[in-house]
């Protein structure tokens, strides 16, 4: 034994030198016994170690005796001295009972007379150790009966490794420092052994084991380390039971052996350990199902990437994978992979993550590194939808762009979809450099777009697409609502006089209505506006000569002439019908209705009952609000959506129609748009009936007597008490030769009373009046003498479409016919910022004397009640 300084004193094992100032001193050690303390250098090894520094061998004894102890206190048990104790086999195998959790087999001798029984004992627990997957090297039965501390050392450890720290492939020590590395960010943890003696990492551990039990570990004074240490220590022992295995001054020393220092820490890790604890207290806190393992719970991988989805990360959806055990290495690898986009490497590699016998420690290590992720963005907040509109129509483009919020999305690898209504199948949309998209619905109803970035999808982008807009053959345009400002501009060569120029709108009662002209900086403007429902004749003449393609015609509905019967009433599960009542707008047309839950459309059936009246039956999938949109001839009615709330018990026939006045605010386009409506006025209902597509109807001319009144009578939905006769107004334009609006075709003066059905609140009688006029025909022959070729018979027609940011201007250009040019242009703005126009040109006869100017004319459709003009469309 080496001489000590004077004052100085050696513990138990020998390891340090206290000084009477109770500070320590190091000693000198040789290369033999810096590899005695690593995991190599155990007695099992056989190592010869020379003079004084056999003591690393005491303190390996001192460490697995307590450990061993610790593992025999509930058998009454207690070693002392292992080259003693381990000689009759009767600890040895009490010990392995204990640590196997069950008897061993064949059962052995407690109370050993002779070496013979010795044997016996020695080789019944180093078999069951063996088959328990612990391998032996170098050590017999005899090398325990014998005593030999060292290989009894080298087996003890083998048990500690086996049953303690966790069986693995890879070394312990390898991943125990994983582990802490990653519990303990914040301190740098490079080794097992110095980095622990001042007792920082240990009371830092402490904390996060349990976070607010050592808060101030950072402000401990590293100087005062036997202290910190045994403060530390007692603390695990109150609060978490773990064993003083190892002395407070050997952890505080800078020559702590490795295997001493891994044998306590073990205790942190292990399983039901409090680091274990706390590990999946926070892993449980992440995910849906919890778990109760770090091993075979983790296999598929399913729980990584749950975790990681919920960071931010980029991998598939958990109930994407695979649970085919054959496909879990390839699940592992996915994870790998999103973790590594988080910054996080991994410990194992994809194949071990997948392995059911592998021990728990990688996988707790690299569950607990993914702890300190910072969550990234959700995918919401990475990627953002730009749509030009909210609605679209069936037949146009629906443009849309895709924004990345972040430099971690790249463009490049964003896929788009287009999910339609009461569809499953997804519609791939090609995205442009800049993630711009186009669309082009052929349903309406609602619609979603679809991103895929990797296996992350991003739904939620919803934009609401309208049916077809009613074409009508020129001359007509399409439909405009009641009470809309129809403004006719007139665009001539030539310098014509005003007076010439003469515009006049009539009625579907064949009033005429006189459009003064305003002169403007582009020509000429007229404007009227429409307060009769039914069809309307805008002539527009020349010297008494109508211009190309005129008269014009354009039907006129009213808004809040529709009304929707039995919204109360829905439950869940059960078909429910109702109707809607459309025979008060005026004029025939296209019904269709789109019942939206949750922002997505429903499967519902129309079956038209009569003219204008149908009948919607749907099934709801669950209670709440459901939104009824009812489009007529592709336009929203005033008061759609409709609301119903399913689920709800309520008077059973309510009627719900739209409002009979004019909404003063701004008809939003947003599907999320909804307006309740109210009842129908007397007054509202008044025009209806008498402007009803029935009352009033929209042929050519019919002469008196050619169709007798009971014709009608099976379409009529008045029933009338007294007569079922109904009587058509004919609308007249000018005739070329007397230059006047020419007299109208009318029968007989007769009186009708006509009473409605209680569809709209109340019965009422009205009188309708109607006179027979002898005229001439209502359209004389044209004189003008251009027209407007539309089936392009010639080889120089041509279609030529011009598309700008604004609006679309399409010119159909036509073949010569008798030294004619005529030209029609349309020209279609969205929205309500500009009008919708139609313009016809004219060129007249050169031979004509004198020579007529050109005549454009345009018609535009504004409101001033704001809402929705029809665009006038000719085709």
């Amino acid at each position: 034994m080496m001489e000590l300084p004077k004052g100085a004193r050696i513990t138990h094992a020998g390891l340090l030198q206290h000084t009477p100032d109770g500070k320590t001193e190091l000693q000198k050690i040789t290369q033999a016994g810096l590899v005695a303390r690593s995991p190599e250098g155990t007695a099992a090894k056989g190592m010869n170690i020379r003079g004084n520094e056999d003591l690393w061998v005491e303190i390996q004894a001192n460490t697995f005796k307590n450990w061993v102890n610790e593992h025999l206190r509930e058998s009454g048990l207690q070693v002392i001295e292992f080259h003693e104790d381990f000689c009759d086999g009767t600890l040895l195998c009490a010990l392995v009972e204990g640590l196997q959790k069950r008897p061993l087999k064949p059962s052995w001798n407690k109370r050993p007379a002779n070496q013979h029984h010795y044997l016996e004992n020695v080789t019944t627990a180093l078999n069951a150790i063996e088959a328990d997957g612990v391998k032996l090297v170098n050590i017999g039965n005899v090398d325990i009966v014998n005593g030999n501390v060292k290989l009894i050392l080298g087996l003890i450890w083998s048990l500690i490794v086996r049953y303690q720290i966790g069986r693995s492939k890879f070394p312990p020590r390898k991943l125990m420092l994983a582990w802490l590395q990653a519990a303990l960010p914040d301190c740098k943890v490079s080794n097992l052994t110095t980095d622990w003696n001042s007792g920082v990492l240990l009371s830092a551990l402490l904390d996060y084991c349990e976070p607010g039990l050592f808060p101030h570990w950072r402000t401990l004074n590293q100087n005062e380390s036997v202290r910190n240490c045994e403060r530390a220590m007692n603390l695990a022992y109150e609060r978490f039971g773990i064993p003083k295995v190892l002395e407070p001054e050997y952890l505080a020393s800078r020559w702590l052996d490795e295997l001493s220092g891994m044998t306590y820490l073990s205790y942190f890790m292990r399983p039901g350990g409090p680091g274990y604890n706390a590990t999946m207290k926070w892993v449980n806190g992440q995910i849906k199902r919890p778990v109760s393992n770090f091993t075979t719970d983790f296999n598929d991988g399913k729980v990584f990437c749950e975790i990681i989805k919920d960071l931010g990360g980029q991998v598939p959806d958990p109930s994407k994978l695979s649970s085919d055990p054959a496909q879990w290495e390839s699940n592992q690898q996915k994870v790998i992979d999103g973790g590594l986009k988080l910054g996080v490497k991994p410990v194992l590699a994809a194949r071990d993550m997948a392995t059911a016998d592998e021990e728990h420690l990688g996988v707790m290590a690299y569950t607990t590194w993914l702890r300190w992720v910072i969550p990234r963005p959700p995918l919401t907040n990475l990627l953002t939808v730009h749509l030009e509109s909210t609605s679209g129509r069936v037949g146009e483009p629906t443009n849309f762009r895709v924004e990345a919020l972040s430099r971690d999305v790249d463009l490049a690898k964003v896929r788009a979809y287009v999910s339609q209504p009461n569809s499953n199948a997804l519609h791939p949309v090609r995205l442009g450099p800049r993630g711009e998209g186009t669309f082009l619905p052929d349903k309406y109803g609602m619609h979603e777009i679809v991103l895929e970035v990797d296996d992350n999808t991003l739904g939620g982008h919803f934009f609401r697409v309208l049916p077809r807009l009613v074409h009508v053959a020129p001359p007509g345009m399409a439909p405009c609502a009641l009470g809309s400002l129809v403004e006719v501009l007139v665009n001539a060569t030539g310098a014509p006089k005003t007076e010439d120029i003469l515009v006049t709108a009539y009625s579907p009662s064949g009033r005429p209505l006189k459009c003064p002209l305003k002169k403007i900086e582009e020509g000429h403007s007229a404007i009227f506006k429409p307060d009769e429902a039914g069809i309307w004749e805008i002539a527009i003449t020349y010297q008494g000569r109508h211009i190309q393609g005129g008269p014009f015609t354009c039907a006129v509905f009213d808004p809040s002439g529709v009304s929707v019967h039995g919204l109360d009433g829905a439950m869940p599960l059960r078909a429910h019908s109702f109707e809607v009542d459309a025979r008060g707008v005026g004029v025939a047309g296209e019904l269709h209705v789109d019942i939206v839950h949750e922002k997505r459309s429903l499967v519902c059936s129309v079956e038209k009952l009569q003219e204008n009246k149908y009948q919607v039956t749907f099934m709801p999938r669950s209670n709440g609000k459901h939104r009824v949109y009812v489009y007529f001839n592709g336009y929203d009615v005033k008061g759609s959506p409709f609301i119903m709330k399913v689920g709800s018990k309520g008077r059973s026939g309510k009627t719900r129609s739209s409002p009979h006045q004019h909404d003063g605010r701004l008809r939003s386009e947003s599907p999320s748009y909804h307006f309740n409506s109210s009842s129908l006025t007397r007054k509202a209902t008044d025009r209806r009936d008498i402007y009803s597509p029935v009352t009033v109807l929209r042929d050519q001319p019919v002469k008196s007597g050619s169709r007798s009144p009971q014709d009608y009578d099976q379409n009529s939905f008045l029933k009338s008490s007294t007569s079922k006769e109904m009587y058509t107004s004919r609308v007249i334009s000018p005739s070329a030769a007397r230059h006047s609006p020419s007299p109208k075709l009318f029968h007989t003066t007769t009186t009708v009373t006509s009473t409605t059905e209680p569809d709209y609140g109340f019965r009422r009688s009205t009188e309708l009046l109607s006179q027979r006029r002898n005229s001439d025909e209502r359209k004389s022959p044209s004189t003008a003498v251009g027209r407007l070729e539309t089936d392009g018979a010639f080889n120089s027609s041509y279609v030529k479409t011009i598309r700008t940011e604004n609006h679309t201007t399409k010119t159909i250009r036509t073949s010569m016919v008798d030294g004619e040019s005529p030209i029609a242009h349309i020209r279609a703005s969205p929205g309500l910022k500009s009008p919708q126009t139609v313009s016809a040109t004219v060129l007249h006869d050169s031979r004509a004397s004198p020579k007529p100017p050109m005549i454009t004319t345009t018609t535009t459709t504004t409101s001033n009640s704001r809402y929705i003009p029809s665009p006038v469309i000719i085709e």
